[in-house]
Parts: C-alpha cells; structure tokens; sequence
C-alpha cells in the first residue's frame, strides 16, 4: 500500500510532467494492481487528471482510459468517469476530443444499452458536428462498436440525419468514413434496415466529388 500511496501523490503532484509520467502509465498501473483498488483508489485521482489544466496531460488521460476501462465497475464509469467527460470535452483541444470520441464507444460495451443510448450516444452525435475534422472521423470510425449494443436504435432520426448531413462534409475523409459505416452497418442488420433507414444516404455517395469515396 505504500507503493499505492506514492502513486496516488504523483497523480497529483505540482509539477505537470509527473502527473503526464502518472497518465501515461494509468493503464498499467491498473492492471498491475488490479480492478479492486483501480476502482477504489486509484480512478478518483487519475479522473482529476481528464480536467487537468496542461492539455499534453489531458491527451494522455484521454488515450489511457480507453486502454484501461475494464478495471473499473458500471458505478464509477457512469458516475465518475462520463461526468467528468461531459463537463470537459465541449472546451477542449481536438486530440483530446478524438480521444473521448473512442472512450465513449469503447464504454457502451461496460454500460449497457439503455446508458449508452441516453447519455453517449447524444454526446457522440454532438462530436460528429464539431468544426475538426479528425474528431468527426475518430466518431465515425468508432461507431460500428456500438451497433452491438444498441442494435437498430443507433439508427435514430437525430442520427440518421447526422450521417444524411455528413454526405456533403468538406472532408473527403470524413466521407469515406460515413460511407464505410453506413457499409458495416447494412452488412450488420441485413437488407431489410438498408432499405428502410440507409439506401438513401448510400447512394448519395455514388455521385460524391470525391473518387475515393465514389
């Protein structure tokens, strides 16, 4: 337990160099001590360091806990770790937002259906209107991991109508992205769900500027 108290004291320490050295080991510190004192000690201070006020130290936050969600419960995910999430993300540097964008798909898997449609999802479909691209394409990219959770209710109106806007996205990129989505998706959920919530948007894409994507 010393070793722990030591830790504990560097996630916290003035200087920002320790604390980034302490998030960007968090994920094996976790599985070094294990889900029991992860959930119980360790995930209070290593929370702190998602609104730290050196963003290097926030993007190394952000990156180890999606490499480190599993040694922590339901109860400190969904009332610790998302709160957290949705008073920082809105202000924050792209990587840093690119990094929640995967945390949040990587979670719906730990939370379940019913949290995930009522709290990530909504974050989720905000990130996919944001001004940089990297963000909405780290969204896009992530989202088939949620189809396994959700089921057809990923594809709501709000975010059908994200993905139906997305079509006309500067970023050829982002494109492709959606339209490899859009692709995972029907394969997913079969002929039926294409026709009725994706044709449309799909062939969309055959006349798109970009090559690429066409």
């Amino acid at each position: 337990m010393h070793t722990l108290g030591i830790l504990l004291q560097a996630g916290e320490d003035k200087s920002w160099k320790v604390r980034l050295c302490f998030a960007k080991s968090f994920a094996k510190f976790a599985e070094a001590f294990g889900k029991e004192i992860s959930d119980n000690n360790l995930i209070q201070t290593f929370t702190l360091l998602l609104n730290d006020n050196e963003p290097e130290v926030k993007n190394a936050a952000i990156t180890s806990l999606s490499l480190s969600l599993r040694f922590n419960s339901t109860e400190k995910i969904c009332n610790l770790i998302l709160p957290t999430l949705q008073n920082s993300y809105a202000d924050s540097q792209t990587s840093f937002k690119a990094g929640v964008a995967l945390a949040l798909c990587e979670m719906a898997g730990i939370v379940g259906k019913d949290y995930t449609i009522n709290k990530i999802l909504p974050i989720l479909i905000e990130l996919m209107k944001d001004d940089n691209a990297e963000v909405r394409l780290n969204v896009v990219q992530n989202l088939i991991k949620l189809a396994d959770i959700v089921q057809t209710d990923l594809l709501s109106p709000g975010f059908l109508t994200i993905l139906t806007n997305i079509t006309k996205d500067a970023q050829w990129r982002v494109r492709m992205g959606v339209i490899e989505l859009v692709g995972d998706l029907s394969v997913k959920f079969g002929k039926d769900v294409f026709v009725k919530h994706l044709e449309s948007i799909f062939m969309q894409y055959l006349t798109n500027t970009a090559a690429a994507v066409r």
